[in-house]
């Protein structure tokens, strides 16, 4: 085996000698055909050189680009090169009397509900009025058949009559019994046994007195009237139908009438509110909002607090009663019932707008004097009529954005576009108390 220097690069290449009948030895890179499938491959050499040149040149590249990105200065944020304002709308928080409301759901409940049932037995002879009617207090509204006790009157009024006759001779017996006594005529037991005659058939008059009223009120009770005024519900009996007056607690109401004018409506409130409620002099106004006309309220007033507090739930039952007089409120209805029970004379007012609602809590974004926003926590008291009092966090004079919050974040500069002013809102006006 001898060596030659082979190419610039002064690299040696060697020159394998092989015995006479590996004559035809392979070249780098080519196989020798000669020596059939099987002879081996040498000369990969050229191949691999520029593989791992490829490599390494790739390999210094990523090493420059990572040393680039790793230790070079970091590109300023796009808001540090001249961001430019965000546009929002703005308001002041002010000052201004506010009316402390307790706001609740509650059920409206008829004042008077009355279950009509007979009191005799007899068939209903005529119905006066139809279902669903408004009806008033005295208004008939069923007869019943009362033959039989206009008979059953007119026998105890003649049996009257006949003890009242029986009465007066007895008078005149005890009369004409007493001169003859006087004068000796009589005896004293003669005398004594018509006194007492007399004694009886008075006892006789008052018992046939009290059976003609007796049966002047069976009668009566063959007219049914209603005993208030309200509407009527569905007509169990009809004409025709036998009742009966036995077991009055189980047998099923002839027809229930439900007083709507006034009408109650009951809700709860926590037991925290008691001393508040208690404390406030007078009647409170109360106001009640069906869920589907919120535009027209119904104003009433608190006239009932309940004697005690509910122990499981830990809440105190009222009662606001409503005049009613168009029938919106109708029994088992649910609305919205606000009860004002004082006014706040410096509140600190914020449009409910400008109150978010975050992982913290509430907040808003406080505009400041150069014009950046802060993020700052608040303590919402209350809403009313589209505006929020903070009871901690602003103060008077304070501007927030009410709109545009979205594109906002601590030190974000903005450009007030409009809707910023001073000038206190009028209070809103409190509800009196009608009954």
């Amino acid at each position: 085996m001898t060596f030659r220097p082979h190419g610039r690069s002064g690299r040696f290449a060697a020159k394998i000698e092989r015995p006479a009948d590996l004559t035809g030895a392979l070249r780098c890179g080519r196989r020798d055909v000669s020596r059939g499938p099987k002879s081996r491959v040498v000369g990969k050499c050229p191949m691999k050189r520029i593989l791992l040149g490829a490599l390494l040149i790739v390999l210094i590249g990523c090493a420059y680009f990572g040393r680039s990105y790793l230790f070079d200065a970091a590109p300023e944020p796009r808001a540090r090169l001249g961001a430019a304002s965000q546009p929002v709308v703005a308001d002041v928080a002010v000052e201004t009397p506010m009316p402390i409301q307790i706001t609740a759901i509650g059920s409206v409940q008829s004042i008077a509900t009355v279950m009509i049932k007979s009191r005799i037995d007899g068939q209903i002879k005529e119905v006066h009025f139809k279902e669903g009617q408004e009806v008033n207090e005295g208004d008939v509204l069923f007869t019943l058949d009362d033959r039989a006790l206009r008979a059953q009157l007119a026998q105890s009024e003649a049996t009257l009559e006949r003890d009242r006759a029986s009465l007066q001779r007895a008078k005149l017996e005890v009369a004409r019994q007493s001169g003859l006594a006087t004068r000796g005529v009589a005896s004293a037991q003669k005398f004594e046994d018509v006194e007492t005659t007399l004694a009886v058939f008075e006892a006789t008059v008052r018992a046939g007195e009290a059976a003609v009223e007796n049966a002047r009120v069976n009668l009566a009770y063959a007219t049914i009237a209603a005993p208030i005024s309200g509407r009527t519900g569905s007509i169990a009996f009809k004409k025709g139908n036998l009742v009966k007056a036995t077991e009055l607690s189980t047998t099923a109401p002839l027809v229930t009438i439900t007083q709507l004018r006034p009408i109650y409506v009951t809700f709860t409130v926590p037991e925290g509110r008691l001393a508040t409620l208690r404390a406030a002099a007078g009647s409170l106004p109360a106001v009640a909002t069906i869920p589907s006309e919120p535009q027209t309220p119904i104003t009433g007033a608190l006239v009932f607090i309940d004697n005690q507090v509910d122990v499981a739930t830990g809440t105190i039952t009222l009662k606001a009663e409503f005049a009613n007089d168009d029938t919106r409120l109708w029994p088992g209805q649910f609305v919205n019932v606000t009860l004002t029970v004082g006014m706040q004379a410096d509140a600190v007012v914020v449009p409910s707008a400008a109150v978010q609602i975050g992982q913290n809590g509430p907040y808003v974004f406080l505009i400041r004097l150069d014009s950046t926003v802060e993020m700052r926590l608040v303590r919402v008291d209350r809403t009313l009529d589209g505006r929020t009092v903070v009871a901690e966090g602003l103060a008077t004079g304070d501007r927030v954005v009410v709109d545009g919050q979205l594109r906002l974040a601590n030190g974000t500069r903005v450009a007030v576009q409009r809707g910023e002013t001073a000038r206190p809102p009028k209070p809103p006006a409190v509800p009196v108390a009608e009954r």
